[in-house]
């Protein structure tokens, strides 16, 4: 005989919300007990309705507890974009509690067609860490993988800041879709390597995408040096494009040193 499925009233569903939010407050009590909520919450995450299932997600993310970690990868495959988006949120917030498994369905999350999860997807893994076994795959999505996967993969290395990425990043600075190369530009940045500087500036003066080049320029403003003033400046004078313009004149304003104050005259000996 097969078990009827569980059906959660919506007045049920705001009673626990309520809950959810007054964790902490009242510890003492066994139905403001995280693992309870969680458990109850993961029961929620299975029910027929969409509306549902969201409220489930998003809560999960909320009480942050390790315990909802299976669910929330088994609901990465929701039919409801909206639910995977929610789950993939709320396996950051539980961030390195996560185990390896959810780490590789969110690097699989990268591939979702829908642009919120693989967004959401991206951000989780960089508050998860660096996990060893998923790099390689990210790599790989990095090289083979279709245009919206290679967004979606710089996205993550932005979030990770992995600097054993390195190489490939800069391999990706060709890339012919100019938001993947734009990513990687602020994937680099994140890192902080400021062996990338010189390859900026090339692209400040080169690129033929706006926003390409006001990454760069946004960039060359946070970690270069006096050393990348020049190219600042010539891309100010031959590049018309207003945004890019401002950025550059940010950029050198921001890696300008101060003038220096005026010696105090010294006190003549009486």
């Amino acid at each position: 005989m097969t078990r009827p499925v569980q059906t959660f009233s919506p007045s049920f569903v705001l009673s626990l919300l309520l809950l959810v939010g007054s964790v902490g407050c009242q510890g003492e009590s066994t139905h403001h007990d995280p693992l309870t909520l969680t458990a109850t919450l993961l029961e929620l995450l299975k029910d027929p309705s969409p509306d549902v299932r969201r409220t489930a997600a998003l809560s999960l993310g909320k009480i942050g507890h390790s315990a909802g970690t299976e669910g929330l990868v088994q609901a990465l495959s929701d039919s409801d974009p909206l639910v995977r988006e929610y789950s993939a949120w709320s396996l950051g917030q539980i961030g390195e509690n996560v185990n390896t498994d959810a780490a590789f369905a969110l690097v699989s999350a990268l591939g979702d067609p829908n642009t919120a999860v693989k967004h959401r997807a991206a951000k989780a893994l960089g508050n998860i860490g660096p996990r060893e076994p998923t790099i390689p795959l990210l790599l790989e999505g990095l090289a083979v993988g279709a245009i919206e996967s290679r967004r979606a993969v710089v996205d993550a290395f932005m979030n990770l800041e992995e600097k054993s990425a390195y190489s490939a990043l800069l391999s990706s600075l060709t890339d012919p879709d100019p938001k993947v190369r734009q990513g990687t530009i602020a994937a680099l940045g994140e890192m902080g390597d400021r062996r990338a500087l010189p390859t900026f500036e090339k692209i400040l003066l080169r690129d033929d995408n706006v926003g390409v080049r006001t990454e760069a320029a946004y960039r060359l403003g946070k970690l270069g040096s006096q050393e990348n003033i020049p190219s600042l400046e010539k891309a100010a004078k031959q590049d018309t494009t207003p945004i890019v313009h401002l950025w550059t004149s940010w950029a050198i304003n921001n890696i300008t040193p101060p003038p220096q104050a005026p010696a105090s005259p010294t006190t003549p000996e009486s």
